[in-house]
């Protein structure tokens, strides 16, 4: 059974039900209480915390890690991660990453497979002909 639960006149009141103690429930969700900063925080590191010990987060600048909203605890694993490596390896990583993410020139001013190909062919030479002096010195 249904009825309005008695309030004062134009106060507006809730919607409740009688249960099968004979208490009133109420059949509108009620609003519940906000939560401390501290709470969230503390749940979103531990959230952040799991995925960066399972792995299961995408690698720091990446398409997938960009495309993470800014509040999804991955996207801080992913820079939990990076900052990791950052620590143990220095700024070769920095490098690395400043060199993955940099905008490309546009296509046409890119070298060709031909020009690539003969950039690894010099390459392999080069270093052939440095080993060659050195087994002779």
């Amino acid at each position: 059974m249904i009825r309005n639960a008695e309030m004062p006149h134009g106060l507006g009141a809730a919607f409740q039900e009688v249960s099968a103690a004979g208490g009133l429930n109420p059949t509108v969700a009620q609003a519940q209480p906000e939560r401390e900063p501290a709470d969230i925080l503390d749940a979103y590191w531990a959230e952040a915390k799991r995925y960066y010990l399972h792995g299961d987060f995408p690698r720091y600048a990446t398409p997938a890690w960009r495309e993470l909203p800014p509040d999804d605890p991955r996207k801080f694993a992913g820079l939990m991660h990076y900052a990791e490596n950052w620590r143990k390896y220095g700024d070769d990583i920095a490098d690395d990453l400043n060199d993955a993410i940099k905008p490309r020139g546009p296509i046409h001013l890119r070298p060709t497979l031909a020009e690539l190909d003969q950039r690894h062919d010099d390459t392999i030479a080069r270093n052939r002909r440095g080993r060659g002096n050195e087994a002779a010195a």
